[in-house]
This record gives C-alpha cells, structure tokens and sequence, in this order.
C-alpha cells in the first residue's frame, strides 16, 4: 500500500490486489491523505467537491483539519451539479487555470469524481473537453504523456470512479450523456471514509447500492472478457455478496458503520471490475436517462430482462449459476427470481412503468440510439448483431416497463 495505511479487516488484501489504485478505507483515512499530501509536498491543491455534500457530511472540514498543518494553498471549487455537464467541467477547469495547482482531490459522488477526472485532464493535456470523448483520447494520441490523477475521496458507494478510467458528462445540446475512457484517468490514490456515506438519504443508498452490484454483475457475467484480469470475477463476486449481505442492514440501522464499510468496498470493488470489464446492455439502454430515473435503479430493473437474452448463450448460462449462493436457485430463471426478490425487499420497483418520465416513447427511441453503438453491442456478454440490435433492445425495454 506504499505506506499508506487501511483498516485492519478482511478488505486489505483484495484491495490491495487491484495493480491501478493504492486504496486506503477506514475511519484513519484521513491521516493517510495528511501522510500523502506531505509526501507529494504540493504547494497549491484544489479540491472539487459538490454544492452541499462535502459540508453536510464534514468531509470538507475534516480534509481542511488533515491538510491544515501542511505548508500549502488551498483552494475549492463547489459548484458542480448532480449530472455536472459540459458547461461545468469548462468552468472547473477556467478554474484551475487561475489556481495552477499542483494536486487536485475530489470529495463527493461519482458525479464530483467523474467531472473533476475531465476537468483535471483537460488542464494538463491541453485538449479541449470535447475531443476527450471516446476511447484513448489521450493515451492513444500521446502515449508517453503521463498525467497526475485526481486524489479521490467518494461520499456515496456507487459509480466505483475512484478506481476507473470513466468520466460521464452531460451534452445537454445533444440531450446525452457522453463517456471519457481513458487508462490516464484512473485515481493514483482513493480513500474510502464509510462515515462520510452516513448521511446519503435513503433512495441515494439505494440507488447507488444497485449500480455497484450493477457493475459487478454485469462484468461478471461478461464472459468474452474473462482473460481481462484474473481477478475480475473473483472482485465482482465478493461485490455483490455484499450488497446483497448489508444494503438490509443499512436501511435498517442507517449509522450502521459495519455495513456502510462494506458497501463502500462493493462499490469499489465494482469500479476494479469495470476497469477490465465491460458493463453491457442495461448500461447501454440506459446511459442517457439521466434527470429521469437513478442510474442504479434503471440498470438494476433492467437487468433481469438482459439476463433473458443473454441467457440464450450457454456459456452466459453456465455462469448464471454462479450465482447461486447468492441468489438461490437451481436454474438461470430461478436466480433471476431470487435477484428479483432481493430488488423487492430493499424497495426497488419492479418495472420502469412506475416513473412517470420513463415512457413507451423514450424506450423506442432508446432502442434506436443504442442500436447506433456498435462497440457496446459487440461487448454484450451475447453479442447484439447490428442488424437485429433494434429488434433486440426493443424486446428488453418492453419487457421490463411491463
């Protein structure tokens, strides 16, 4: 861990194993960041964080006391939205511009992290926000360009940034969110603070819960991409084991720090996984939805319904099985049923139908635009041949808004 310290339980070492991210977790986090800040010995940080958050939970406070003592300037950026968008991440970096910093930390959600990652590598490649989007923009231009990482601090257990090469921006002149991908993006440094999640309200814990299982689900059942990493699976099952294990202790008892611990590694856990494995088609179907339905609860509802197609695999099928000591059952159909049943109990609907802003028309206009992405399409754990993709989509949003 570099001599960066974690907390003594059971997560270290599966922690420690992924090679891209140095993660601490626990309650002393914040003397390792103290410990890293004098190790990098940077003379200007910026942190980004959002509007409220960082201050409800104390994690601002918390940071200004851990850096306090440091001989460096300080300064924050706070106004970044839910879903920050284009117009945001421009501003961040108009500010970082003016500050010149030489490390930048982002506290807050995945939206915080994700926009704070565009904006920071912007400022040092010098390529404008809108020729990031896509794959490699800059490892595959400039290989030998290696930027800093942003020092990551996450305050909900969902989207996994901290150890991703993601960043998800909003084009609201093309009403879409729009995807970085890229190896320079990823967190050098993360620090998970299961305190800090305490305060998300009950629908955010929800909803981010269901994305980190989400992500492990759907990489692990990627079975194309298995050579990826070897420990991948082995991540994505530990994810969703404890998901299932604590998100029903958490909404029970919401200052249990056991379980929030746990659901901040999920979480993390899910990011490792995504790293090396690609997330499929409810990702895909339901990437631009933002404004109208959580992320988490769209994909977690979707899911179910890309599990009937691509279970028409054998191989998908198999793996299905998998996941039987989690979601009991002695068939593909019944372990749907039993994740069915977990969705159920921790209050997640069971059709899309139920959110007024999700309509027959979105769905068919969604099946169409996804059509359009090849790539995704081809990395489905069955792949969705182009020709029948709208055929296909449209099979699965129907059938989950029923």
């Amino acid at each position: 861990m570099n001599r960066l310290s974690t907390m003594q339980n059971n997560w270290s070492e599966i922690l420690d194993s992924y090679p891209d991210t140095t993660i601490a977790c626990g309650k002393h986090a914040f003397q390792d960041i103290e410990y890293l800040i004098h190790q990098l010995k940077p003379r200007t940080i910026v942190v980004f964080t959002g509007r409220n958050s960082a201050d409800i939970t104390g994690a601002w406070q918390q940071l200004s006391q851990a850096l306090v003592h440091r001989n460096q300037n300080i300064y924050r950026f706070s106004d970044i939205e839910p879903e920050p968008c284009i117009d945001t991440v421009n501003k961040m970096v108009e500010f970082l511009k003016t500050r010149s910093p030489d490390e930048v930390i982002a506290v807050g959600g995945g939206s915080v992290l994700d926009a704070a990652k565009a904006a920071w590598a912007v400022y040092q490649s010098g390529i404008k926000l809108e020729n990031l989007f896509g794959v490699d923009k800059i490892s595959g231009t400039a290989p030998a360009v290696k930027l800093k990482k942003v020092i990551c601090i996450p305050t909900t257990s969902g989207t996994g940034s901290e150890a991703t090469p993601y960043s998800n921006i909003v084009d609201y002149a093309n009403s879409v969110k729009r995807l970085i991908a890229d190896p320079e993006l990823i967190p050098e440094y993360s620090f998970l603070i299961p305190d800090l999640t305490v305060f998300m309200p009950e629908h955010v814990t929800v909803a981010t819960a269901c994305d980190a299982m989400a992500h492990s689900l759907e990489g692990f059942l990627n079975v194309r991409q298995d050579a990826a990493h070897p420990s991948a699976n082995n991540w994505a099952l530990q994810s969703v084991k404890l998901v299932v294990e604590n998100l029903p202790h958490v909404l029970q008892e919401p200052e249990n720090i056991e379980a929030r611990t746990a659901l901040a590694v999920a979480s993390c856990l899910g990011g490792m996984v995504i790293r090396y494995k690609s997330t499929g088609l409810p990702h895909l179907c339901s990437f631009s939805w933002f404004g109208r339905i959580e992320h988490g609860i769209a994909v977690s509802i979707l899911l179910p319904h890309a599990l009937d197609y691509y279970s028409q695999s054998t191989e998908v099928s198999q793996r299905v099985m998998k996941l039987q000591n989690i979601f009991p059952g002695d068939s593909p159909s019944a372990i749907i049923s039993s994740y069915r049943k977990f969705l159920s109990k921790c209050g997640v609907p069971v059709s899309l139908k139920v959110f007024p802003d999700i309509t027959e028309e979105l769905l068919d206009a969604t099946a169409k635009s996804a059509g359009q992405n090849k790539m995704k399409l081809e990395l489905a754990p069955k792949p969705v041949p182009l020709e029948n993709s709208y055929e296909i989509l449209s099979k699965i949003l129907r059938s989950a808004f029923i």
